[in-house]
């Protein structure tokens, strides 16, 4: 494919024109308005309330819809500080030594004062919004504790290091019941729901209990499907999960499923669903699709086909099922010009240049959704996919240990199993093929590659731990460990350097075959170390292979500004422009550190 870094900057900034927009709560919404860099909090007519610089994580307006407490932070390194919006002026006050990270708000009744856990400093403080003062309790050192709505007075949840999560009603001290791993509680009529790793417990507040079987009303848990929020509407449960590779909406009364369905669908777009929540007794999802940018619809606006923009009708999204080479079917959705025969039956039969996604673990679900750089690439003549590998979340548990732990390595022989399913389909060729993951994405890409450069021109990998022998010397690494059966023992490490990207690409002898290397690093980073990155580009370059690194400035390992994914987003398509303009890597070198 020749085609010049203009032609994709133009393309990049025509897609990110689109928002992203937030589900109503509260009577507001925290999102980005189609035009804009940043995220505001607007109100659900559109008008803005506040569009701050810096980073807004998180809103909780107060019950009077006066203030909205807000997680700001000023860079993208996801450390945070409270703030508080005044509505009615538009303004926001900082507390900058109420120092938070990813930590619930909750507010009184009267809207006078709130309770919040400043994670950072390991305090509980509550802070009267009327004058100011603030009650700051110390917390324990050990365990995690977190805050929910539910009850008079909000829910306790004490997590601590292999004694679960226990969960207390605040008001009366009543414990609720234990959890090996709680992801989030709240109001169910005059209980509690808890959503858990085990699927969903319905709660009795009123019953003393010492464990949650004293206290469950009802329970439900399907193993094949993976449960990514949860919503409650009139005492009934509505639980947006994923199966078998794709969303779907399930309706639960006292416990019991009335209904399951696909909440969306489109002609020429696999569409998913990315989130939902109630206000104002209304239920809201998120909808998109690589062709379809982020949009709110209410449920009862389901049911209707919808279609792309414009913009990207002349492209298609369709779904292919692949064969593992132990039989499993592997599912990769491809993007791709309407004219591509191997997609959709009219046209050229040439393959496309291809960039290939995936991620494989954590049971975190990898589904086809609205990145700017798809429809920019799309429009230059290229196929996006994203590929579902097994250690995901796509179709439930089984498939989720499948790619566990000591099983880690089956994780990237699916990766290469969909790339060569997509070449002998004629899709795409090794020389066209470009693999790339960020995070724990990365890891399997990078390994991918290395263990078969025969498969692809390139691979790029984004703020990745690929050096696996060592994960705990990354500030969150410690608790990755078990995701790639890391347990100290000598054949848990013979495991791990076979994986271990890094640990390959030092091995490689010179003039060994390798394909060509972008490693992007994320500028404020605090999960991720970038020395893994740099590490793979010398040694890359050792081996006579062609490497380079790129900070992504003023970008993070979560929520960032349009205009740093912007330049990032760039970097990677121009990278997969180079390498697939020719049958051959190219010789670049330059290290844009």
């Amino acid at each position: 494919m020749n085609t010049h870094r203009g032609v994709l900057d133009d393309a990049l900034t025509r897609a990110e024109h689109h928002g992203r927009p937030g589900l109503p709560l509260g009577g507001f919404a925290l999102g980005r308005a189609d035009g804009r860099t940043r995220r505001g909090i607007h109100r659900l007519d559109g008008s803005t309330v506040i569009e701050p610089d810096g980073h807004l994580h998180r809103i909780f307006p107060s019950p009077d819809r006066r203030l909205i407490a807000v997680e700001w932070a000023p860079t993208a390194d996801e450390n945070a500080v409270l703030g508080l919006v005044d509505v009615a002026a538009g303004t926001l006050h900082l507390h900058h030594d109420i120092r938070l990270r990813y930590d619930t708000v909750l507010w009184t009744a009267d809207s006078r004062s709130l309770d919040v856990v400043a994670s950072r400093d390991r305090q509980l403080v509550t802070l009267d919004v009327e004058t100011g003062e603030t009650r700051v309790a110390p917390l324990a050192n050990e365990g995690r504790l977190r805050l929910f709505p539910g009850g008079a007075s909000g829910l306790r949840a004490l997590s601590s290091t292999g004694a679960g999560t226990t969960l207390t009603d605040r008001a009366t001290g009543t414990p609720l019941g234990r959890w090996s791993a709680l992801f989030r509680a709240g109001p169910l009529g005059s209980g509690v729901l808890v959503w858990h790793d085990r699927g969903l417990d319905a709660v009795s507040i009123d019953a003393a209990a010492d464990s949650a079987n004293d206290s469950t009303l009802w329970h439900w848990h399907d193993p094949d499907v993976r449960i990514v929020d949860v919503a409650v509407q009139d005492d009934r449960v509505v639980a947006l999960a994923v199966a078998e590779g794709r969303s779907v909406l399930i309706d639960l009364d006292d416990g019991i499923e009335v209904g399951r369905a696909e909440p969306a669908s489109s002609d020429a777009d696999v569409l998913t669903t990315t989130m939902i929540g109630v206000d104002d007794g209304g239920l809201h999802l998120g909808v998109e699709g690589p062709l379809t940018p982020p949009r709110i619809v209410e449920r009862a606006q389901l049911g209707t086909t919808i279609a792309p923009p414009s913009p990207y009708s002349r492209a298609t999204t369709v779904r292919h099922d692949i064969p593992a080479a132990d039989g499993t079917t592997l599912t990769v959705h491809v993007t791709s010009p309407s004219t591509a025969e191997g997609i959709t039956g009219a046209g050229t039969t040439d393959p496309l240049p291809m960039i290939l996604t995936c991620y494989g673990g954590f049971g975190v679900p990898h589904l086809p959704v609205f990145e700017p750089t798809v429809p920019a690439w799309i429009e230059v003549g290229g196929a996006y996919a994203f590929a579902q590998l097994r250690g995901g979340g796509e179709r439930g548990e089984a498939w989720r240990e499948a790619g566990y732990g000591e099983r880690k390595h089956r994780t990237v022989a699916d990766l290469a199993d969909v790339a060569r399913g997509l070449i002998a389909a004629g899709v795409t060729r090794p020389d066209l093929l470009v693999l790339a993951g960020a995070s724990l994405g990365g890891v399997v890409a990078a390994a991918c590659a290395l263990e078969h450069p025969e498969l692809c021109a390139g691979f790029v990998t984004t703020a990745a731990p690929l050096d696996v022998l060592a994960l705990e010397d990354h500030p969150l690494g410690a608790g990755w460990r078990a995701e790639f059966g890391d347990d100290g023992t000598p054949a848990s490490r013979a495991r791990l350097g076979a994986l271990s990207p890094l640990a390959r690409a030092e091995s490689l002898p010179v003039g060994a075959p390798v394909p060509s290397y972008l490693g992007v690093v994320l500028g404020e980073d605090t999960r991720v170390l970038a020395r893994d990155t740099h590490r793979m580009v010398e040694s890359l370059r050792r081996a006579g292979g062609s490497a380079r690194s790129w900070t992504a400035a003023g970008a993070g390992h979560g929520a960032n500004e349009s205009v740093a994914l912007h330049d990032l987003g760039l970097a990677v398509l121009d990278f997969a422009a180079e390498v697939t303009s020719t049958s051959t890597a190219g010789t670049t070198t330059g290290d844009t550190r």
